[in-house]
């Protein structure tokens, strides 16, 4: 479901970088896409969904789209790793963002009149501590983002309702915050990805992102494995996936510190493909940040 009208696409500027993310205004997605372009250079195309956001991109609705795909409390974002195998997909950049969690509700409403609250499935993942701790009887409702969970709070006017969003969003929105930096561990990331449909490795690339599918035979992802250990590749993510269809079966998602045109991933990648297994390259680029640069922030 769209989060706003298709009349957007027709009305929009088509000077400006379209990008297509999940969430509304004032959402930690926004603030990723303003990472990556600036403000005045760019039109965000808001969904409620990420398979809205990766179709927005994959129909030429958009020129980028951003999506978080993994948070360092919550884990891997399995909906949008299930998404980027398609051919429409690349991954051209990276950004960690420093999550920092809010609560957020009417002026005058106190911690003891909240009995619902609304935010991104993330979010309220995140500060489920806090949540269990403070606000054991209230419900807990899972929104399409934390910025628009602040935007609805505000429109239904329910003093019993909060949002958990960023502090940004509480400004955005003008509602105070009740508590901040509730999040269960303060040292609290998520890397987001950047994606086009243009298959470009830029001179600079220091990281690739690809799918393996294993032959299914005893010890074959140690085998494949052993070959990046080989060429001394530094593997920084391993997310296994079902493979639809085939229960039983998965697929590896693995990031690499080099870049895709680096001798040594090519030789890796063609050992490995000559044993009958199958990768598939989904982007090579340069991050903007690593999370050793946030976290010292």
């Amino acid at each position: 479901m769209l989060a706003y009208s298709a009349n957007k696409f027709q009305n929009r500027r088509m000077s400006k970088i379209t990008v297509a993310t999940q969430g509304q205004e004032a959402s930690f997605h926004y603030e990723a896409v303003t990472r990556f372009f600036p403000t005045d250079e760019v039109e965000i195309l808001g969904f409620d969904s990420f398979e809205a956001t990766f179709g927005a991109l994959a129909s030429g609705h958009a020129e980028y789209a951003v999506s978080a795909v993994e948070n360092s409390i919550h884990g891997a974002i399995n909906i949008a790793y299930d998404l980027m195998d398609q051919p429409e997909m690349w991954i051209c950049g990276e950004v960690y963002l420093h999550i920092e969690q809010c609560l957020i509700a009417l002026p005058g409403t106190k911690l003891a009149d909240i009995t619902d609250v609304y935010s991104h499935f993330a979010a309220l993942s995140q500060t489920r501590h806090y949540l269990d701790q403070h606000l054991p009887h209230a419900d807990r409702h899972v929104h399409p983002d934390t910025g628009g969970a602040v935007a609805d709070i505000k429109q239904w006017n329910q003093p019993h309702k909060a949002a958990i969003a960023s502090a940004y969003a509480a400004e955005h929105y003008n509602l105070p915050i009740l508590a901040a930096n509730i999040e269960t561990d303060p040292h609290n990331y998520t890397r987001f990805a950047l994606l086009s449909r243009k298959r470009t490795v830029p001179e600079t690339a220091s990281k690739t992102t690809l799918l393996l599918q294993l032959q299914s035979h005893p010890g074959a992802l140690h085998a494949a494995l052993g070959i990046f250990a080989a060429h001394q590749l530094d593997l920084t993510t391993l997310v296994s996936r079902p493979v639809v269809g085939k229960p039983g079966i998965y697929q590896f998602f693995i990031d690499l510190n080099i870049s895709a045109n680096a001798p040594a991933f090519q030789q890796a990648v063609q050992e490995i493909t000559a044993t009958g297994d199958v990768i598939h390259v989904l982007g090579s680029y340069t991050p903007l940040n690593s999370l050793a640069q946030v976290s010292t922030k």
